[in-house]
């Protein structure tokens, strides 16, 4: 069957007889493919709510969202807002325990968070879906009889200060704190939303608990929210569970505000904004304001003008700006729609030519918006659109439990519950004459001009961020210029989209339960599975191409990641219309090569793949573009010193463990002396020895495999030495000590990696790791952070490397020594000891029941099944069955045999390697006994280089 328009399935179950009392309505708009059923209701407090009975689900989940964010903050209490986010979760009147409502989630296999926006706060979970009702009792009590305690005010405002801290070298927090200071004196956007020591205090009349009562008795309201809940029972079930819990939120009818204030003052625009980085890069920014878009729905102007102006295809903006060397991306969109007003923005990132030449590169923009002003709008890209946006809504695929009901429940204060599933896929109503207004706001007379770069002339500095920056008026003569801007030849109009698929049947031929082996040619490992369980035509094409080149040594691995740098430059311009169509694909480096990725309708994934074969081999690498990647890559390497101090522990971890690698340094010399001749030589070389492995997964029949693997052959293999390439391997970090290291970092934060280290790969082993993260997760956490107040980011997590087991204990702190965090660590697994002695079956059943729920979860679409095989095949674990082998490992697991354990690894030293940032060694006469820290890294006789691999 070819594609025809789907049919939109409308619910219509109807409930006679219902144990609660408000009015369950079912008429949702939903896929066809679509087989959870869904009904809405308003609570007697005004509290909108929407259910989602999915009998099938193994995750439960809900999310409640209230229109009320940072713009709603006092003036005299910057960041109350989200301080309160944080202050809902530490106990309630019928859960006490500031870790009640967290503890249980992560014991029956879930997670839990919150973020404050703008203009919205959401609070969201998942848990094992036989524990919905139990927790669904926990979280309700947050908002309706929260304790806010007074014992845990000053805790949490040091919590958000050291979020407030580990961001202060962000360059996004950074820019948005310099666009704020352009706004409107009067707009809420321009309020310090994070909060931090100096705004979060007790003042003259007004203590900081008071004023926190305050916000919430008058800006939290039953009426101001939307609820979502998923769960397995059935939609009354649930809405009983819902009646009974959250009717009790207080409705005190307060309005739902729309910020109806202008973005900029009259007269203020045209103006340029200039913002110093920390990181190097470079990136040009023109936002303008316009009217919400939010009721245009059906028609989506800004849409169907943000297509094409960020189209990368032939003749598009961005690939004329590539051809002259002065663009290397560029993204279009609407952004920070009030309801009222919005912004258009067009982001690009800039090469060092690109830096130099802003002008140009804004009178090439202009000149694109002239084009679209004069031959852009025909109905021809809005039926793509639509057609697409149809496709998109008859085969749409489940998204995990989680963020599917925290997506839904913001979206709910801007759509009817019944279309709320399907409106952003109604694209039927075609207004030329609205998309003309629309580009009419997008002129130079009303552009906000932002730069973000390293070495900008800059004469002022956010208060909170620190970030210097600058505004000024855009001059009147560029102004004038801009104004003028006319079509040029090197920008055309894209061509009708040749992947928009026209098969979109399901192959007839039966399932495959796992992959299986097919026969092909020497140098590839083939595998086939069809799959059409998900009800989609997607299918999802592996090719790993393994070369023992790749990582021989250090100029190798760097020559590898600029040739796939190249490869994906040569290919955006065909790529991209594919990518538009439901048809993506991905390049990326490994240890033994290059992967090749395409994912999405099946239909033309062979005209993709013999296009990027043909690119891989025979492609010539173009001179005028090699030295804007290269240096994007040594841009790249550098801001690797730049990441949060946590992160980049973490990276020495991997880098430390992980072999062959690599640190940045040494990736960075070797790309000093690599120019295109010796990239170009390197090529030949990488794909002169090579061996191949294959996986087509999905709505493909073996035919269709074979002659994708025929297409590798052709490209790839005929004239090629064939020789297998070996994984990479894990380093053994046996010995008598534990192993340190010290990172100096540019960043007033301290951090700390404690990694230890499982023996083997023995299944046996990875559950008792399993069951240890999740058995003593909470308590660092509670202890660390919570009690201790050690740090914000503070988390204990399991950290496998390849299939050696292992966990890791993370911390970032603005303010405790590395060396007390590592202490503070090992005096905390010393005091695990009796409580893990005393460990009840009950309790010992309760996380082994935990880590099996988060290894059952099911897959909800084909690409999280397609990467589960590729992972097995990369372990050659051909039975495919990991996941099921380490849930029999987990089941298996004796009580004795885990406390015996946990006694012996706390006790055992030498499989621990200790990172830590900020380190700097106490005085002699200021500490009674040296740290742990200051032990091993006086060990300097001690070298990881001679450990042996696994």
């Amino acid at each position: 069957m070819r594609f025809k328009l789907s049919v939109i399935y409308v619910l219509t179950v109807c409930f006679s007889q219902l144990a609660f009392s408000s009015e369950l309505k079912t008429d949702v708009i939903k896929s066809p493919n679509d087989h959870r059923e869904y009904a809405y209701f308003t609570l007697d407090n005004n509290l909108d709510v929407m259910l989602i009975s999915d009998e099938d689900a193994d995750k439960a989940a809900a999310s409640l969202d209230i229109h009320v964010g940072s713009s709603d903050d006092p003036e005299d209490y910057p960041g109350l807002a989200h301080f309160l986010e944080h202050m809902l979760f530490l106990g309630t009147a019928k859960y006490p325990e500031p870790d009640a409502y967290q503890k249980f989630i992560s014991e029956h296999g879930g997670g839990h968070n919150a973020y404050t926006s703008l203009q919205n706060t959401n609070y969201f979970f998942d848990v094992n879906a036989d524990y919905l009702e139990e927790a669904l009792d926990r979280f309700s009590q947050q908002f309706t009889a929260p304790l806010f305690n007074q014992e845990y005010v000053q805790r949490e405002v040091n919590a958000v200060h050291s979020e407030y801290s580990s961001k202060i070298q962000d360059d996004g927090r950074r820019y948005l704190e310099s666009l704020k200071t352009t706004l409107a004196p009067n707009h809420p956007y321009k309020r310090f939303a994070v909060g931090n020591l100096e705004t979060l205090v007790d003042k003259e009349g007004k203590t900081l608990r008071s004023a926190l009562l305050d916000f919430y008795d008058v800006q939290y309201s039953a009426n101001r929210m939307k609820l979502t809940v998923l769960g397995k029972e059935d939609l009354s079930t649930l809405a009983k569970w819902v009646e009974t819990r959250f009717s009790d939120i207080p409705n005190k009818n307060l309005p739902v505000k729309t910020i109806t204030e202008p973005f900029f003052a009259g007269g203020f625009l045209p103006a340029k904004l200039q913002v110093e980085s920390v990181m190097d890069s470079r990136s040009l920014s023109l936002s303008f304001p316009i009217p919400s878009t939010k009721n245009h729905i059906h028609s989506q102007p800004m849409g169907y003008i943000a297509n094409l102006i960020g189209h990368e295809g032939k003749g598009s903006l961005l690939s004329a700006l590539k051809d002259k060397q002065l663009v290397d991306t560029l993204s279009a969109g609407t952004q920070f729609d009030t309801g009222a007003h919005a912004m258009f923005i067009i982001t690009m990132s800039l090469t060092e030519s690109g830096l130099k030449k802003q002008d140009e590169i804004m009178g090439m923009v202009f000149s694109y918006i002239e084009l679209l002003n004069q031959k852009g709008i025909t109905k021809l890209y809005f039926d793509e659109q639509a057609k697409l946006s149809d496709i998109g809504f008859k085969f749409k695929e489940k998204s995990p439990a989680l963020s599917y009901v925290r997506s839904l429940s913001a979206t709910l204060h801007d759509f009817k519950p019944h279309e709320v599933l399907s409106a952003f896929y109604q694209l039927n109503d075609f207004k030329p004459e609205l998309i003309e207004d629309y580009l009419s706001y997008l002129k130079p007379d009303n552009v906000l001009v932002s730069v973000k770069a390293q070495g900008l002339k800059t004469d002022k500095e956010t208060t909170w961020f620190k970030a210097p920056y600058s505004v000024a008026p855009l001059s009147i003569s560029l102004t004038n210029q801009l104004r003028k801007a006319s079509p040029l030849e090197a920008l055309a109009l894209p061509e009708p989209n040749a992947f928009i698929p026209d098969n979109t049947d399901l192959v007839s031929v039966t399932n495959d339960s796992i992959p299986r082996q097919l026969d092909a040619a020497d140098g590839i490992e083939l595998w086939h599975a069809t799959d059409t369980e998900f009800g989609t035509p997607k299918s999802t094409f592996f090719l790993s191409v393994r070369s023992p080149y790749a990582m021989d040594r250090v100029e190798h691995m760097v020559m590898t990641q600029l040739l796939v740098s190249m490869m994906i430059d040569n290919l955006v311009e065909y790529s991209y219309p594919a990518y538009l169509a439901g048809l993506s694909y991905d390049l990326y480096k490994h240890v033994r090569g290059v992967t090749v990725k395409i994912a999405g309708y099946n239909d033309k994934q062979h005209v993709l793949l013999a296009t990027i074969l043909q690119n891989l081999k025979t492609s010539p690498l173009r001179e005028e573009r090699f030295d804007n990647i290269k240096e994007r890559l040594e841009r790249s390497l550098e801001n690797e010193k730049e990441q949060k101090p946590f992160q980049q522990a973490i990276k020495s971890l991997q880098e430390s463990v992980l072999t062959p690698s690599w640190s940045s340094e040494e990736k960075l010399a070797a790309l000093d002396n690599i120019d295109i001749n010796t990239l170009r030589s390197f090529k030949e070389l990488f794909f002169s020895i090579i061996d191949t492995a294959i996986l087509s997964n999905g709505n493909v029949d073996k035919e269709q495999t074979e002659s994708m693997a025929a297409l590798v052959k052709e490209h790839l293999l005929s004239s090629a030495k064939i020789q297998k390439v070996e994984r990479a391997q894990v380093v053994n970090l046996e010995g008598e000590a534990d192993w340190a290291i010290s990172l100096t970092i540019d960043h007033p934060d301290t951090s700390m990696v404690f990694y230890m280290q499982g023996e083997s790969k023995d299944y046996s082993e990875r559950a008792l790791y399993g069951v240890l993260s999740q058995a003593i997760s909470n308590d660092y956490y509670g202890q660390l952070r919570t009690e201790k107040q050690l740090g914000y980011i503070v988390f204990a997590t399991p950290f496998p490397m390849l299939e050696i087991p292992g966990i890791a204990f993370i911390v970032q702190s603005p303010s405790t020594p590395a060396s007390k965090i590592v202490d503070e660590t090992v005096r905390f697994l010393e005091a695990e000891k009796p409580r893990i002695d005393a460990l009840l079956e009950t309790d010992f059943e309760r996380y082994k029941k935990a880590v099996i729920s988060r290894l059952e979860e099911k897959e909800t679409n084909i690409g999280q099944r397609s990467n589960r095989y590729w992972s097995e095949i990369d372990k050659q674990n051909y039975s495919f069955d990991s996941k099921q082998k380490l849930i029999d490992a987990v089941s298996a697991l004796k009580i004795d045999t885990f406390k015996q354990f946990y006694s012996n690894r706390v006790n055992k030293k030498g499989s621990n390697l200790i990172i830590v940032s900020g380190y700097e060694e106490a005085e002699p006469s200021k500490k009674s006994e040296p740290s742990l820290i200051d032990t091993l890294l006086k060990k300097k006789e001690r070298s990881m280089s001679a450990l042996s691999n696994f």
